[in-house]
């Protein structure tokens, strides 16, 4: 039987040749002789829609500022690296045009190298996706699944990511007997059942609030594990229904954050401020130390 590297290591190629392929029969313009692959500029230039891609250089002896514009074929190529670039690059920076054979080697290079980086991002969805099932079959648990990779043109990798129920309330749980009275009966969540994912230490948090609607939020988000020394994606829970969520970091974190979704480097931390909102007017906060030792 095969193991989960050889495993992912086929899913990987198996995906990344059938792209391949798909990009193989995409015409490929001429990128020989007619074609100036790197443009140089005095100054600061709008590069021309042949070589869109532009980039600068400033040195800080003499003051001299230079523009550089590639063409998206060789802009792909160098973004790939490797062997097959090296020696296209230094064809044409020896100011040779690249042959025909070389346009092909590089042409199917780079389409391999897509197709590689595609399927590469479909394992880290796939991992997002099942941990997120699991956290929302278990309220109240935070599931984490580490995902890997093997290829030929981006090495190896891989990382962890993280998934916090979505679900406002434990649907699990009988609903309570009708009261009648006339103010709402207000229903605590049932206990966690033993989580089936290995569950990491929490992270420190330091929460403020006295409204009861965030404190059981909080609840939740000080339960995302410090995940120290991996790279991390955590997805917070959605604000409980009337509220709105907004998360900040620190500045001169090397952490990204975007919408309810928080990316942390393998190497890096990120401090968070967490706030709920109701109205306009917070009705909680809440800190947040990851990938601290």
């Amino acid at each position: 039987m095969m193991n989960i590297r050889s495993r992912r290591t086929a899913l990987v190629l198996a995906i990344g040749t059938a792209l391949a392929l798909a990009f193989s029969f995409v015409p490929t313009p001429a990128h020989g002789a007619t074609i100036t692959h790197i443009l140089n500029y005095e100054g600061e230039v709008t590069c021309p829609e042949s070589n869109p891609v532009k980039g600068m250089t400033f040195d800080a002896r003499s003051g001299r500022v230079t523009t550089q514009c590639y063409t998206q074929f060789y802009w792909d190529a160098n973004m790939m690296g490797g062997e097959v670039f090296m020696e296209f690059d230094a064809v044409i920076r020896a100011g040779y045009a690249p042959g025909s054979a070389m346009i092909e080697r590089v042409t199917i290079a780079v389409a391999e190298w897509k197709a590689e980086r595609i399927a590469i991002d479909a394992l880290r969805d796939d991992a997002q996706r099942r941990a997120q099932t699991a956290a929302d079959a278990s309220p109240g648990d935070v599931v984490c699944k580490a995902w890997s990779y093997t290829s030929r043109y981006n090495g190896s990798g891989g990382g962890t990511v993280c998934a916090v129920n979505n679900n406002p309330v434990d649907v699990s749980a009988k609903a309570p007997a009708p009261v009648p009275i006339k103010s709402e009966p207000v229903t605590e969540p049932t206990a966690p059942a033993a989580p089936t994912e290995a569950i990491t230490s929490p992270l420190a948090s330091k929460a403020k609030t006295s409204d009861v609607v965030a404190t059981r939020y909080f609840a939740k988000t000080k339960m995302i594990p410090n995940l120290s020394g991996f790279a991390t994606k955590l997805t917070f829970p959605k604000a409980p229904k009337g509220t709105q969520i907004k998360i900040k970091k620190s500045i001169g974190d090397s952490c990204n954050v975007k919408g309810r979704v928080v990316s942390v480097k393998a190497s890096g931390t990120c401090d968070l401020t967490v706030t709920l909102s109701r109205k306009g007017k917070v009705v909680g906060s809440q800190k947040l130390l990851i990938g601290h030792s």
